[in-house]
């Protein structure tokens, strides 16, 4: 084990469209000394850095405590995973700094005010998150950024890749839209196509790569990524991420069922069948598993088909 991604609590001030992480209920929520037992022993286990997320991370009391006890532990990377609002605060980022967190991964759904702010359901979330961007970007933390593929932003990926490599983001993280967490929802419609991603998601990688950051891919089968781009395709199990929820819900990053897909018929001949996740179940009730083509070895050969870690860059 090399990470702990710690989620201490669900709470968030957002409602984003099919995210569970926004429940405020104690079932949902670690207390302090389960947090602290939770950093120590994830130590004692061998990891060495923390991702801590949640929810949104930086509302809770024991934020700044959290990463104290962290740094005090020995962790080398503290990241946290956030939507930025309340960094966009200059004392309260510096406070974070000073406390021990090295990376923020911050939430960006698109450059369009409009659509950024209605995928967060709050008006004014893009010009906060602009303001937290140049805020943290005075300070000595490196930037990465999480991309939310939905039908209504993939076209957008180039784009928003250039314009936060430019400001200093260092990497980005592409995820397929869940329908995991959708309740009583309808989403179906926000899930794309993917084979219609795969263009930006290569011009992503180009526009990335041309500003000296780097992209991974999570959730999309190798056969649909041309071989010379396996390189931003997720190994998940080369994380060494330890996932603990509340309510004592842990299992490795590989086990998750965001990570863990389906293997169809299609991939039974598939000669990179091992180190691809397969098709999700919710994304298969959705599209079928029609695109995909079990990869020859022909085509295979020469190629890394493991591809990088979320801590590449």
């Amino acid at each position: 084990m090399k990470w702990i991604e710690l989620s201490p609590g669900f709470a968030c001030n957002l409602q984003c469209p099919g995210c569970y992480s926004c429940s405020a209920a104690d079932r949902d929520q670690m207390d302090w000394p389960e947090v602290l037992r939770w950093l120590t022993t994830a130590r004692r286990r061998g990891a060495q850095h923390l991702w801590l997320s949640g929810g949104e991370p930086t509302l809770r009391k024991d934020f700044l405590a959290t990463l104290r006890a962290a740094k005090q532990l020995g962790y080398q990377r503290i990241k946290v995973q956030t939507n930025g609002l309340l960094f966009s605060y200059p004392q309260f980022a510096q406070k974070a700094v000073d406390a021990g967190m090295t990376e923020v991964n911050l939430l960006v759904k698109s450059l369009r005010p409009e659509l950024h702010d209605a995928m967060m359901q709050k008006p004014g979330a893009l010009a906060l998150l602009d303001k937290a961007v140049d805020v943290l970007g005075a300070l000595p933390v490196r930037l990465e950024g999480d991309f939310l593929l939905t039908q209504r932003n993939y076209q957008e990926l180039p784009e928003l890749v250039t314009h936060y490599a430019a400001r200093g983001f260092r990497h980005f993280n592409v995820w397929l839209f869940s329908l995991a967490d959708q309740g009583d929802q309808d989403l179906r419609a926000e899930v794309p196509r993917l084979k219609d991603t795969v263009p930006f998601l290569l011009q992503a990688l180009q526009n990335a790569e041309a500003l000296g950051a780097t992209l991974c891919s999570l959730n999309t089968p190798h056969c649909l990524i041309p071989p010379y781009a396996w390189r931003m395709q997720f190994d998940a199990a080369g994380m060494g991420l330890l996932v603990v929820n509340p309510g004592g819900h842990t299992f490795m990053l590989e086990q998750s069922t965001f990570e863990l897909g389906t293997y169809p018929d299609a991939c039974a001949t598939c000669t990179v069948r091992a180190q691809c996740h397969g098709l999700r179940k919710d994304y298969i009730a959705v599209h079928g598993d029609g695109e995909l083509q079990p990869v020859r070895a022909a085509d295979a050969a020469g190629h890394e088909p493991r591809g990088s870690t979320l801590e590449i860059g």
